[in-house]
């Protein structure tokens, strides 16, 4: 068995695999088995690999299709260009979600829907992340924006919270941002802020049951029967904390809009509100904003 074993080359244990998972997901995890880059995977297929490597990689493929996500298995997930850590105690970063960085360096920048320039905003804006978990947003944000602000990235976990600040460390983002343990704004006290962003859990126990999210945290996830429990939490607090002109982005599923746009009108009725779609064209972002 180990001779056997012991004669297997990157290119065969692959060619095991093939119809397990598509390629570009086997190459990364027999990388990972080797804590090695994935380059090495295309540069060796004819290198040996030994009973603890295939051992390694078998282990990752099982979990893999027992519903872990690659990123998971990884330990990070790449967001917005920058490399994030994270756990099976936050969510795993989304494409979709980039585009509320973009619009929040759009507002940064005084620049609006049509890229025309607005009267100068102060010079030192407060933004606040409810639900940071990973901090992928406010970390982007923080990475990306060129003018100055004051920070604040939230969430109701501790084990979140210590991976926001994992990677606010590795990107060198420790000194500007602020880390607070609370419940949307519970914990927050005498701030006004310029830009709110969210991405709080929007998903109902009928779409819970999707395979690809069943090993994420049900508590980054699931928000009653509506998917909106949080959603409309949020709405009702956030009026004392908004400065006279602000800009709030929160990531929905795209059939809440019409639900969502009422709990905004009967909560900031004087807002404008925006709906922006992803690439796939599908309703994901809601842009409220007071000029």
């Amino acid at each position: 068995m180990a001779s056997s074993q012991s004669q297997k080359t990157i290119k065969t244990i692959l060619q095991k695999y093939a119809k397990k998972l598509e390629a570009s997901e086997l190459d990364q995890l027999l990388a990972l088995a080797l804590h090695k880059k994935v380059e090495y995977i295309y540069k060796h297929p004819e290198k040996k690999l030994n009973r603890s490597n295939i051992e390694s990689f078998d282990k990752l493929i099982k979990k893999r299709l027992s519903g872990w996500s690659l990123a998971y298995l990884k330990g990070y997930k790449e967001f917005y260009g920058l490399k994030f850590f994270v756990s099976k105690y936050t969510l795993v970063p989304r494409p979709e979600s980039e585009i509320i960085i973009d619009e929040a360096l759009k507002y940064t920048t005084h620049l609006n829907s049509r890229g025309s320039v607005n009267a100068r905003r102060e010079k030192n804006q407060n933004i606040i992340d409810i639900g940071t978990g990973s901090g992928c947003l406010i970390l982007s944000l923080a990475k990306n924006n060129k003018k100055e602000a004051n920070y604040i990235a939230a969430d109701i976990s501790i084990k979140a919270l210590q991976m926001a600040k994992t990677n606010a460390r590795k990107l060198g983002l420790s000194r500007q941002i602020k880390f607070v343990k609370s419940n949307l704004f519970s914990k927050i006290k005498n701030k006004k802020f310029d830009i709110v962003i969210a991405n709080l859990p929007y998903l109902t126990p009928q779409q819970m049951q999707e395979p690809s999210i069943k090993k994420e945290p049900r508590v980054a996830l699931l928000a009653g029967k509506d998917g909106l429990s949080y959603y409309r939490k949020l709405l009702e607090q956030i009026p004392p904390y908004l400065k006279d002109k602000y800009l709030i982005l929160l990531e929905i599923d795209p059939t809440q809009k019409n639900l969502i746009n009422k709990v905004v009108e009967a909560n900031l009725p004087k807002a404008n509100t925006t709906f922006i779609k992803d690439l796939a064209g599908h309703t994901r972002i809601v842009k409220i904003d007071k000029n």
